[in-house]
């Protein structure tokens, strides 16, 4: 019997919630923050993959890298309404959450926003004055990983996640 969307949800969702649960670890270490930022983005881009599996069919979604911008501010709508916390703090965070996306999306190598963007949190890159830079010496000033902010986007990302894995569908 071939691969459903769902079964491809819920693969996509599973490996996310393994992501965030190294993400985790790395926080009570001394890891380099690009590590956990890049255990946070692909954490993301796999709970974004799990959704637009849901909504669109993996046909679809499989190949793409450039969506968290745009997803990730819908899926944390969604699941604020999912857990009752649908207030005005939690909309102020939505805007927050939205430009995050942006952020976290351009962490991934592949997603450098047309050649603008060549930090990363995996590989070294040539700055503006033509120096390499090394992400686990580059501070990443654009993202406070221990926000209050990045903290609930986690726990949001943590309920979608289950959701899919549990049951393929928001």
């Amino acid at each position: 019997m071939p691969a459903t969307d769902q079964d491809w949800a819920r693969g996509y969702a599973i490996q996310a919630l393994s992501d965030l649960a190294v993400r985790e670890k790395l926080v009570g270490t001394d890891a380099h923050k690009c590590h956990r930022l890049h255990f946070l983005q692909m954490a993301v881009e796999k709970a974004c993959k799990a959704h637009l599996t849901i909504v669109n069919g993996h046909e679809h979604v499989r190949r793409t890298h450039a969506y968290v911008a745009k997803n990730l501010p819908i899926i944390a709508r969604h699941f604020y309404t999912v857990i009752n916390d649908n207030t005005e703090k939690s909309r102020r965070e939505i805007s927050e959450i939205k430009r995050l996306a942006h952020e976290i999306e351009v962490l991934a190598p592949a997603c450098d926003d047309e050649g603008t963007r060549k930090d990363n949190s995996e590989y070294p890159w040539l700055d503006g004055s033509g120096r390499v830079r090394v992400p686990c010496e580059y501070s990443f000033p654009n993202i406070d990983d221990g926000s209050r902010t990045i903290n609930r986007l986690i726990r949001l990302i943590h309920i979608a996640a289950e959701s899919y894995a549990s049951q393929g569908t928001t």
